[in-house]
């Protein structure tokens, strides 16, 4: 895998995308997708890079932590962004479905 996927590349400020929340502590971004398949579409991602499939099967514990992540900076965003206030999904994608190689999850706003 490439060092420059597009996730890693916003992290480190080289790819164009817009940070809704970091956490340098625990190596985790709330990002937009570029591609919303709803009115708040983002991605919960980590630092490092893999797959989400990797990640949930060879390290349980940062996987759930990368679920908290995207449960709890999600919420924390309910005043900027009120439709969130509907509720949200939160779903991922594992092998050929995921079509960028990267732990994340899509956070996505219910209407």
């Amino acid at each position: 895998m490439t060092t420059d996927n597009p996730f890693t590349g916003i992290i480190k400020g080289s790819e164009p995308g817009t940070i809704i929340h970091q956490d340098d502590g625990k190596g985790f971004a709330l990002i937009e997708t570029k591609h919303p398949e709803a009115a708040v579409h983002w991605l919960a991602i980590t630092y490092e890079e893999g797959t989400t499939e990797d990640l949930e099967q060879n390290d349980r514990d940062r996987f759930l932590d990368l679920i908290d992540y995207a449960i709890n900076s999600t919420k924390a965003q309910i005043q900027k962004y009120p439709i969130l206030e509907q509720g949200f999904t939160i779903k991922f994608h594992c092998g050929a479905f995921e079509t960028i190689e990267h732990p994340k999850l899509h956070i996505l706003s219910s209407e």
